[in-house]
């Protein structure tokens, strides 16, 4: 297929919780149409749609919480634990090992608005290693081929088997949600920034500051140079050298 969120944009009808999986996509995609490198056997690409008419407030804290359900999925059916980058990312170590991609329709009609979120994880490195241009900050869940993991008495059909019922999981107590509190507590405890120095783009001039927390929406909290500080909902962020 394509990729799993374009699955889910096409077919508009399919209920609150619809989820659809894969294991290879030929066109998948990040934020601002990077593409997600997807090929057959190394990873779990899944989206998952959800109507704000069934819940309102998941809106507001939706990408949020699939990476804290990102998270607490991939612990348990892997025994891996990935810190959160903000705001979509995340990470075992320096490397990213999944990324989520929120996608949705604005509509004056509540019963017509959609969201779809998209969630690629790179559960094994792919046979031939990760592309020139993502080789030196790609990763996976298990740091290995899955002919390695096979070698080393695993099962990767089980492994991934495993994870796609802990994310079906995750996805669907998420869209039942209707705090954010839990995920949010999730998120700041899993997150690599706090305390960090970093800039951020993508609203005029960059933004520097240091990351003191996230409020209850997953919004960065930053302090300003002059000790002043500013709510983030949005952003390119890189940290800035120590």
């Amino acid at each position: 297929m394509g990729s799993t969120n374009d699955v889910l944009k096409a077919a508009p009808n399919l209920p609150h919780g619809a989820i659809v999986a894969a294991d290879a996509q030929r066109a998948g995609r990040g934020r601002m149409g990077r593409p997600f490198f997807s090929p057959k056997d190394s990873g779990l690409y899944l989206s998952v749609r959800y109507r704000p008419a069934d819940n309102p407030a998941l809106a507001d804290f939706v990408t949020m919480g699939a990476c804290a359900a990102s998270v607490v999925a991939i612990e348990k059916a892997a025994g891996a634990v990935p810190a959160i980058k903000w705001v979509n990312d995340l990470m075992i170590g320096p490397k990213k090992i999944a990324g989520i991609l929120t996608e949705g329709r604005a509509d004056p009609a509540l019963e017509k608005q959609w969201i779809v979120v998209g969630i690629g994880l790179n559960l094994f490195d792919p046979s031939g290693g990760f592309p020139d241009d993502i080789a030196a900050r790609a990763g996976s869940i298990t740091g290995m081929t899955a002919t390695a993991y096979a070698e080393n008495g695993g099962d990767p059909d089980d492994l991934r088997t495993r994870l796609l019922a802990a994310m079906i999981d995750g996805l669907t107590d998420l869209g039942q949600a209707e705090s954010p509190a839990s995920y949010a507590d999730i998120y700041r405890r899993h997150s690599n920034l706090i305390g960090r120095a970093v800039t951020l783009t993508g609203a005029g001039e960059p933004i520097v500051g240091t990351v003191t927390g996230f409020d209850d929406f997953g919004h960065l909290k930053l302090q300003m140079p002059d000790g002043t500080s500013k709510l983030i909902r949005s952003g390119e962020l890189t940290l800035r050298p120590l």
